[in-house]
């Protein structure tokens, strides 16, 4: 396609005479460096490396503030842009082993609802300027399945590329509510369980996600 361009525009042969045609020559380069440059980016999947996590804050009794994470996360970006991302709910870790076994069996019935599902669709320009080594930081919307409900969050994200790796992390806490994912029912047996006066029933989550191309 780039010769029938060239040929096109009377940039290839013999046509003009010896001494156009290094000017010419270097204009029909020009061309074609140009249409290289203009086509979309080639980019490999990026996929998610160990190390990556996903943080929530949980508060009880009005008061004591708890950091919790998830541990395991799947998936990864496209290179059309689609993100897709599963966190394995089981890897929930409270620092207390009880907890963890509520959470994991009571709260997000994991046996019925093992993961808690994430996807968006990232713009190409984005993509360009990471592939590019630029940082990004971006509102995204997020689909996310959580216990059988499926909803639209917005994410205030930063990513880069720092060495081998595409590092996606939330720039502001991202606020989940129980009830928007038919979990109330579950904050309300955690709080019976654990004796308490009161859990929140929204929590802040940020997020880490490490990639590497495929």
């Amino acid at each position: 396609m780039h010769h029938q361009l060239i040929d096109a525009c009377g940039l290839a042969g013999n046509r003009t005479g010896n001494r156009r045609q290094p000017a010419l020559r270097a204009l029909g380069g020009l061309l074609v460096g140009f249409i290289m440059l203009s086509a979309p980016l080639a980019s490999a999947d990026w996929r998610v490396s160990d190390g990556s996590s996903v943080h929530y804050v949980s508060i009880k009794n009005q008061a004591i503030a708890e950091n919790n994470v998830f541990t395991e996360i799947t998936g990864g970006i496209t290179d059309t842009g689609s993100l897709s991302l599963a966190v394995d709910l089981a890897s929930v870790e409270t620092k207390v082993d009880i907890r963890n076994q509520r959470m994991r069996d009571i709260f997000f019935d994991v046996a019925n609802f093992p993961n808690a599902l994430v996807s968006a669709q990232l713009e190409a320009l984005d993509l360009a300027q990471i592939d590019a080594g630029q940082a990004v930081e971006r509102r995204v919307s997020l689909r996310l399945s959580l216990h059988g409900i499926v909803a639209t969050v917005d994410a205030y994200v930063r990513a880069v590329v720092v060495g081998d790796q595409l590092l996606v992390t939330t720039l502001e806490p991202v606020l989940i509510a129980a009830g928007d994912f038919g979990l109330a029912e579950g904050v309300s047996a955690l709080q019976k369980l654990a004796g308490l006066t009161g859990i929140a029933s929204a929590v802040p989550v940020t997020v880490n996600i490490q990639f590497q191309k495929d």
